[in-house]
C-alpha cells in the first residue's frame, strides 16, 4: 500500500516535468531532424516543404563556409579543453588551500558567471576597444603600445579575443565543481600522505586528482559539450567576423542559414549532425575515462 502511494506521488510530481521535457525538448529535436530532411524555407507552411532526402547532408560536405565554422570551432575547442579545466582546478584550489575567507572568494571567482551574457559583451567590447579600450591603454603604459590592435576587428586577434572572453566566463562554472570536489577529498588521506613524505605537488598528483576522477570526467564531458554550443557570446561580440568568417562558429552559421538565408532545411541540417557528433564523442569520452578511472 505504501508503495503504491509512493509511485502515486512519485507520477504525480514527474509527469508534469516530463510533458515540459517532451514538449520544450524531445519534441523540437525530433521536429528539426524531420526538418533537416526537408527544402522548407522557415516560411511557408511546413507540410507544404518538400521532401530531400539526403541532399542537405551531402551539401554539408562542400560547404566552405561550414568548412571554416568547423576550423574556428575546433582552434575554440582545443583552447577552451586545454584552459578551462585547468584554471577551474588551480583556482579551486588555490582559493581552498591559501586563502582566509574562503567564502568571500569562492563568490568575487564565480562572480563572471553570473553576469548575463550581454553585459559580459558590453565589458568585453570596452575593454578591447582599439580607441580608449583599457587593455590597450595597459599597453602603452607598460611600453608594449606597439601590440596595440582592435581585439575584435583585427582577423588576426578576433578569435583569440572572443575566445579568452568565453574562457573568463567558463572558469567560474566549473570552479565550482572542482570546489566541491576538492571538498569531497578524504583529509585523512592527505595527511598520510603527508607524514609519508610527499610534498604538495606530490598530494595533488597521486591523493587529490585521483580522488576526483569523477568529477574530472564530468567537467571535461561538459566542457566539450559547451564547446559546440557556443553562440550567443560570439554572435553579440563580432556576428561571425570580421573579414571572411573569422569567427564564424558552427551554431552561429546555422542560425544565419535559419534566419537570415531562409534555409530552414540545411541549417536543421548542420544542427542535426553537429547534436548526432556531440553525443557520439561524449559517450566515446565518458567510456574512456571511466575506464581509466577504474
Amino acid at each position: 500500500m505504501k508503495e503504491r502511494r509512493n509511485r502515486k506521488y512519485f507520477l504525480m510530481f514527474s509527469l508534469p516535468a516530463l510533458a515540459v521535457y517532451t514538449v520544450f525538448w524531445i519534441f523540437p529535436v525530433f521536429l528539426g531532424f524531420y526538418i533537416s530532411f526537408t527544402n522548407w524555407n522557415g516560411i511557408v507552411n511546413l507540410a507544404d516543404a518538400q521532401f530531400t532526402g539526403f541532399k542537405n547532408y551531402v551539401n554539408l560536405l562542400y560547404d566552405s563556409i561550414l568548412r571554416v565554422s568547423v576550423l574556428n570551432n575546433i582552434k575554440y575547442g582545443i583552447i577552451t579543453l586545454i584552459v578551462v579545466p585547468v584554471a577551474a582546478f588551480a583556482v579551486a584550489y588555490l582559493v581552498e588551500n591559501f586563502t582566509r575567507k574562503k567564502s568571500f572568494w569562492r563568490t568575487v571567482t564565480y562572480l563572471p558567471a553570473m553576469i548575463p551574457t550581454i553585459v559580459t559583451v558590453f565589458l568585453w567590447k570596452w575593454i578591447y576597444n582599439p580607441q580608449y579600450g583599457i587593455l590597450n591603454e595597459i599597453l602603452k603604459a607598460v611600453g608594449l603600445g606597439g601590440l596595440a590592435t582592435g581585439w575584435i576587428t583585427n582577423t588576426k586577434t578576433a578569435l583569440y579575443a572572443v575566445t579568452f572572453t568565453s574562457l573568463w566566463k567558463m572558469v567560474p562554472v566549473y570552479f565550482v565543481l572542482f570546489l566541491a570536489g576538492l571538498q569531497s577529498v578524504s583529509i585523512d588521506l592527505i595527511e598520510a600522505a603527508v607524514l609519508d613524505g610527499a610534498g604538495r605537488w606530490q598530494v595533488i598528483i597521486n591523493v587529490t586528482i585521483p580522488c576526483m576522477k569523477r568529477i574530472i570526467t564530468i567537467v571535461y564531458v561538459l566542457v566539450f559539450i559547451d564547446i559546440f554550443r557556443v553562440f550567443d557570446l560570439i554572435y553579440t561580440m563580432t556576428k561571425g567576423g570580421p573579414g571572411y568568417y573569422t569567427t564564424e562558429m558552427i551554431l552561429t552559421y546555422s542560425y544565419k542559414t535559419v534566419f537570415t538565408n531562409s534555409n530552414a532545411g540545411y541549417g536543421m541540417a548542420i544542427i542535426s549532425a553537429l547534436t548526432l557528433f556531440v553525443i557520439i564523442c561524449s559517450f566515446i569520452q565518458m567510456k574512456i575515462q571511466n575506464r581509466t578511472a577504474d
